[in-house]
C-alpha cells in the first residue's frame, strides 16, 4: 500500500540509556530498511521494554508490527505513542491504517483526520481518510477529501472513479430522502423517470414522466425529457410536439427559482449547499440533480484518461444496471485484464454472467474464486445459485450448508436451501428453512414453495395457511399504482 513509503522512516525520540540499547536501535533501523519487518518487531519489544515510555519507539514498533502484518498486536503500541504525544503524525497515519485493514474503517477515521490536520497535503493521509469515510458510508464528509486527491493527482484513474462514485450515493440518498419524507410528489416521479431512463427503461420512464407533467406541469424539463424518449422510439413528431410544449414554458425567476438557477449555471456545489438547508421537495430535488451531474464530470474525467481496470469497472455497472448484460460481461473481462489479481472483479464478472444465463460460465468462475477463498460465504452461496439455476440442488446443498455455517442466520441462503431440500425431496428440511428465510420473500416465491412443501410433507392444514398466506401477500405486494416497464409509449395527449 502507498503507506509503506514510510518504511525507512524510523522515530528516535528519545536518547537510549546505553551504548547496547544505542546497538538495539540501530539494528531495528538496519532490519526495517531491508524490509525485514517480522525481524525488528522483537528488536522493538526489548527496546520498549528497556525504555516504556518512549512514544518513538513505541511508534517504531507499531510500525514494524503493521508492516509485517499483525495490524492487531500494532494497534496497542502505536496508541500508547499518542497517549504520550498526540500530534505524532506517523503513529495517527499508521493507526487509522491497521484499523483500515482489520475493517475497523469508523474506528481509522478519528486517527486519520489527526494526520490530515497535521499535514492537509499528505496523500497518503488524505487517500485513507476517504477510504475510511466511505466504508463508513460518511459519503459527506469524505466527498471534501476525494476531491482534494482528485486535484492533487487528475491522472488517477481511482481519484475519479472514488469521487463519482461518492457523487452518485449522494444523489441516491437525496432522492431516496424525497421519497420518503413526500411519497407523492412530482419531484420524485421526475427523479424516478430520470432513473429510468439511465437504466436503458424508456416506457417505464415515460409513463413516469407523464405522471410528473400531469401533476406539476410547471417543472421545467419534463417535456423535453418526453421528447427525448419519442425521438429515441421513432417518434419524431411526437417529438416536436413536446419540445414545442417546453420552449412555452417561461424562463425561472432566479429571484424565486435559486435552485434552478444555480443548476442551470452549473454552480452545483452552490446549490448543494443551498439545498442542504431545510426545505421541501423541490430542494430534493435539485440536491440529488447536481449531485448527478457532479457524478457524470467525474466519471467524465476517468473516461478522458488512458483505458484503465476501473472505467471498464465504470462501464460495467453502467450496462449491468441498463441490462445490457453481454456489455457489461465484455467490460468485466477488460477490468479484469488490466487487474487480474482482483478477485472482486471476477465475482462482479460472475454474477453478471449469472444475470445473463450463462450459467457455466458464472460456475467456472466461482469455482475458480473458491479453490482460493473456500471458506467465503457469499462465494459458497452464489455457486450454490449458479447450481441450481442449473437443475443441480444435490451439488448445490454442501455449498449453502457451508455458507451458513460461515454466515449464521442468512435468510437469501436459509431460502436457496429450502428450494435445495425441496427438489432433491427432503421436504421438512425444506420447510424448516423456508420459514427462516420469509423476512427475506419479496415477491411471495418463499411463502408458495412453503404451502407446496407443507403439502409434499402431508400438512394439508400447514399447506392451506401457507398458500393463503402467500395469497396475501401477493395481493398486499401489488396494491396501488404499478408504473409497468412495458406500458405502451403513447401519443401526445
Amino acid at each position: 500500500m502507498f503507506f509503506l513509503l514510510l518504511a525507512g522512516q524510523l522515530f528516535a525520540l528519545g536518547t537510549p540509556p546505553s551504548h547496547e540499547l544505542g546497538a538495539m536501535s540501530q539494528r531495528g533501523k538496519e532490519l526495517m530498511a531491508a524490509g525485514r519487518y517480522a525481524e525488528a518487531v522483537p528488536v522493538y519489544r526489548d527496546l520498549v521494554a528497556a525504555v516504556p515510555r518512549n512514544p518513538g519507539l513505541l511508534l517504531n514498533l507499531g510500525m514494524a508490527l503493521h508492516l509485517a502484518g499483525d495490524d492487531e498486536e500494532a494497534i496497542a503500541p502505536l496508541q500508547a505513542a499518542l497517549e504520550l504525544q498526540p500530534g505524532l503524525l506517523p503513529a495517527n497515519l499508521f493507526l487509522g491504517a491497521s484499523n483500515l485493514r482489520l475493517g475497523r474503517a469508523a474506528a481509522a477515521v478519528v486517527p486519520l483526520q489527526k494526520a490530515v490536520q497535521l499535514d492537509p497535503s499528505h496523500r497518503p493521509a488524505l487517500s485513507m481518510l476517504a477510504e475510511a469515510l466511505v466504508a463508513s458510508e460518511r459519503y459527506a464528509e469524505a466527498e471534501p477529501h476525494l476531491r482534494r486527491l482528485a486535484r492533487l493527482v487528475p491522472a488517477d484513474p481511482a481519484a475519479w472513479f472514488n469521487l463519482g462514485n461518492a457523487y452518485e450515493e449522494l444523489a441516491g440518498r437525496a432522492f431516496a430522502e424525497l421519497r420518503e419524507r413526500y411519497p407523492d410528489s412530482s419531484f420524485g416521479l421526475a427523479l424516478a423517470a430520470e432513473a429510468r431512463s439511465k437504466q436503458d427503461q424508456p416506457n417505464a420512464a415515460f409513463q413516469l414522466y407523464r405522471k410528473a407533467i400531469e401533476r406539476a406541469p410547471e417543472i421545467r424539463g419534463l417535456h423535453a425529457a418526453v421528447a427525448r424518449i419519442y425521438r429515441g422510439a421513432g417518434h419524431p413528431e411526437w417529438a416536436a410536439v413536446e419540445e414545442q410544449r417546453e420552449r412555452r414554458r417561461p424562463r425561472p425567476d432566479c429571484a424565486r427559482e435559486r435552485l434552478e438557477c444555480g443548476f442551470r449555471e452549473r454552480k452545483y456545489h452552490a446549490v448543494i449547499d443551498s439545498a442542504a438547508r431545510p426545505g421541501g421537495p423541490e430542494a430534493l430535488y435539485w440536491r440529488s440533480r447536481a449531485y448527478g451531474e457532479l457524478a457524470f464530470s467525474a466519471f467524465g474525467r476517468l473516461a478522458a484518461l488512458p483505458a484503465s481496470a476501473l472505467l471498464h469497472e465504470r462501464l460495467a455497472e453502467v450496462d449491468r444496471s441498463a441490462r445490457r448484460y453481454p456489455d457489461s460481461v465484455e467490460h468485466w473481462r477488460r477490468a479484469i485484464a488490466l487487474s487480474p489479481k482482483d478477485p472482486r472483479l471476477r465475482m462482479e464478472l460472475a454474477v453478471t454472467l449469472r444475470q445473463n444465463r450463462d450459467f457455466a460460465g458464472a460456475q467456472e468462475v466461482l469455482e475458480e474464486l473458491l479453490v482460493a477463498a473456500p471458506d467465503a460465504p457469499d462465494l459458497n452461496y452464489f455457486l450454490a445459485d449458479v447450481l441450481l439455476a442449473r437443475d443441480e440442488p444435490a451439488r448445490a446443498i454442501p455449498f449453502l450448508q457451508k455458507a451458513l455455517t460461515l454466515e449464521p442466520g442468512a435468510a437469501h441462503a436459509h431460502g436457496a436451501l429450502g428450494r435445495a431440500y425441496a427438489l432433491v425431496g427432503r421436504a421438512a428440511d425444506a420447510i424448516t428453512q423456508l420459514k427462516q428465510a420469509l423476512p427475506a420473500d419479496v415477491d411471495g416465491s418463499l411463502r408458495y414453495q412453503l404451502a407446496r412443501a407443507d403439502q409434499a410433507n402431508g400438512q394439508a392444514e400447514q399447506a392451506r395457511q401457507a398458500l393463503q398466506d402467500y395469497e396475501e401477500f401477493r395481493r398486499s405486494s401489488l396494491a396501488g399504482p404499478q408504473p409497468g416497464d412495458e406500458a405502451a409509449i403513447t401519443p401526445p395527449r
